[in-house]
């Protein structure tokens, strides 16, 4: 019987736990090579080796290492899906560090990973899919930081894909809501079910990216949220606007 994902080669960063574990089983599961890429090397390989997939060690924000990896095989997918968080109390303690390293990682790793897949997808096809967060495109105020730099990878996506379309290469973006992943920091997804809210498995987030990569439109943002069927987010038109 067909899988969804027969003959694809692909990519998934941040691939060794949460919602880019999830996402390279689901991937081989549905007949796909992958290749997982991630900054923490034993439990990345550890999974390669479990699930029969390739590991391959990457820091998202180093472009010359993207060159490396996204030359390395003929990818037809590429899951970007590294990404760091950040809260703070009061902006006044805000080191300048911490707002580099966000932005590094969560947006110049989408520009990289965008740019050096493109580099070899231009021409002969191929998608890519980008886990971006419900934060990017409502007001996130307990981490306001992240908020911005997954809006800046939403907005980078709906500006890029007509260019990528171009050259027969699609690219979309999954935003999910709260999911119960490491990022959350030690004990954060049952302190956020003791408040009250509910919690995506990274399963869920994985079929969203599914969905995102088998689209036949390009610049769309998918929405997945707990208890509600994965969505596209529509922007209202802007009057006046003439870009």
């Amino acid at each position: 019987m067909m899988k969804r994902f027969d003959g694809q080669i692909a990519l998934v960063t941040g691939g060794a736990s949460g919602i880019g574990e999830s996402t390279a089983r689901m991937l081989i599961n549905e007949g796909a090579s992958v290749v997982i890429a991630d900054l923490n090397d034993s439990l990345g390989e550890v999974l390669a080796a479990e699930i029969g997939a390739e590991y391959v060690h990457l820091d998202v924000s180093n472009s010359a290492q993207w060159t490396t990896v996204a030359a390395s095989h003929p990818f037809t997918i590429g899951v970007l899906n590294a990404g760091v968080g950040a809260r703070f109390e009061d902006l006044r303690t805000v080191q300048d560090d911490v707002f580099e390293r966000v932005m590094a990682v969560n947006v110049g790793g989408v520009f990289y990973g965008t740019r050096e897949l493109f580099r070899t997808m231009a021409g002969r096809g191929g998608a890519i899919s980008v886990t971006a967060s419900i934060a990017g495109i409502a007001a996130h105020t307990q981490s306001p930081i992240y908020g911005a730099s997954k809006a800046a990878v939403v907005g980078w996506i709906r500006a890029i894909a007509p260019s990528l379309a171009a050259e027969g290469v699609t690219i979309n973006a999954v935003c999910p809501g709260l999911v119960d992943t490491p990022i959350l920091g030690p004990g954060g997804a049952d302190m956020m079910r003791g408040m009250g809210m509910k919690m995506l498995d990274p399963s869920e987030v994985a079929e969203a990216h599914a969905i995102s990569l088998l689209h036949a439109e390009t610049g769309t943002i998918f929405t997945s949220q707990a208890g509600v069927d994965v969505g596209i987010h529509v922007f209202p038109p802007i009057v006046g606007y003439q870009g």
